[in-house]
């Protein structure tokens, strides 16, 4: 750990006890469901209050992301089932602390009438596809009337009443406590960005999407995915998001529009040296252009994990062959390098062969090869959609 996984040997020296935890068999073993992480922690947090519930989810996490970690350079997890387990306990954490900040508010201003907070993930959260320190995408909605009040001693208005609790909820998961930090919390994809309120009502959402929003938003939501509030009020989200989708667009100014946000991004934020998986040439995020643009145009497969909105794209024609193993290739080594080299820096020559392995690869050479080749796939595609180069075919 201390020579493969910076992550981890800062986690440990933070908090030597995490060690222990590996005492248990179970750290081995597949990661958990929401469902199953629920169950095992609900005995341990019953009847805590606020603070010290805080602190324990902070040791349940900070446990379980740990063992994750070590499963990764272990060799013994494949890193897109990991992916996946940490999503899966960034989504219990939530839930359990949603739960608790939502009870302890509603003891000061009750609850406003037929209304809820409910809470949309984006970006590899909405895709189930978190690495070892992702950010969380988050935005908050409400639904019901925003002129409706509180019913408890300290009545808010609703608007005002969402937008404190949505601000309380955030500080939980993400201010530092003595047992440490939880996630980075990230709000700004919500209407307006920082410039718009925290939290809007679902009306607000929906008209802000269907006459406001740039394309590049309506291409974030191929990644959105409800994952706080009742069955009711999610279902409602989904619905929205799944008939915002489904407008017809001119593919020629979508394909415009891609472009053009995605130039902003090469000069907001150029790729950091040539292992940058995400950024610079026939990277992550050209692959997400593509498809969403492929997306978006067609009205077909969406799904907010990349995975699987790529296989239904190739089913459908819509995609490349090649384009899956592009995709898992540079996905399993985003999940890697972000354990063993979490400031963008190369792997360390005791790191390599273990990431080539959990990449598929039997060395470090071969893996830098299909690199090579799974971004020029994805290069390929991507220049196949953009307008300036299709203007340049004869």
């Amino acid at each position: 750990m201390l020579t493969l996984a910076p992550a981890l040997a800062e986690a440990l020296g933070a908090r030597v006890e995490l060690i222990e935890g590996l005492i248990d068999k179970r750290a081995f073993e597949a990661p958990a469901t929401k469902a199953e992480l629920l169950s095992e922690w609900a005995p341990g947090l019953a009847g805590l209050d606020y603070e010290r519930l805080l602190d324990r989810v902070r040791d349940r996490v900070g446990e379980r992301r740990f063992a994750y970690g070590v499963q990764l350079i272990a060799g013994v997890g494949d890193p897109m089932t990991v992916a996946c387990g940490y999503s899966e306990l960034a989504e219990a954490a939530l839930q359990v602390l949603a739960d608790a900040t939502v009870a302890e508010y509603v003891q000061a201003h009750g609850r406003v009438p037929d209304s809820e907070l409910v809470v949309l993930a984006l970006g590899r959260l909405g895709g189930r596809a978190l690495t070892h320190a992702s950010d969380l995408d988050l935005i908050y909605l409400f639904t019901g009337d925003h002129l409706a009040e509180s019913d408890g001693p300290r009545p808010l208005g609703a608007t005002t009443y969402y937008n404190r609790l949505a601000q309380r909820l955030t500080a939980a998961m993400s201010v530092p406590t003595a047992a440490g930090k939880l996630y980075e919390v990230d709000t700004r994809l919500r209407p307006q960005g920082a410039q718009g309120p925290l939290v809007v009502t679902l009306d607000s959402f929906e008209r802000y999407q269907r006459e406001e929003a740039w394309t590049w938003e309506h291409m974030a939501l191929l990644r959105a995915r409800p994952v706080y509030g009742s069955d009711r009020a999610r279902g409602a989200v989904q619905h929205i998001i799944d008939a915002l989708l489904a407008i017809p667009r001119d593919p020629v100014k979508l394909s415009q529009d891609a472009a053009e946000m995605r130039a902003r991004i090469a000069a907001h934020k150029p790729p950091q040296g040539p292992l940058d998986i995400k950024g610079g040439f026939g990277g992550l995020v050209d692959l997400e252009f593509a498809m969403q643009v492929t997306q978006l145009a067609s009205g077909r497969c969406h799904d907010p994990n990349l995975g699987s909105a790529l296989a239904c794209l190739k089913v459908e024609g819509l995609a490349p062959p090649e384009i899956c193993d592009a995709y898992a290739l540079l996905a399993r080594m985003l999940v890697m390098l972000r354990l063993t080299a979490p400031e963008g820096e190369p792997a360390t020559p005791a790191a390599r062969q273990l990431v080539a392995s959990q990449c598929g690869e039997p060395g470090w050479p071969q893996l830098l090869a299909a690199h090579d080749t799974a971004r020029q796939e994805i290069a390929n595609w991507w220049a196949s959609i953009r307008p300036d180069q299709q203007e340049k075919e004869p």
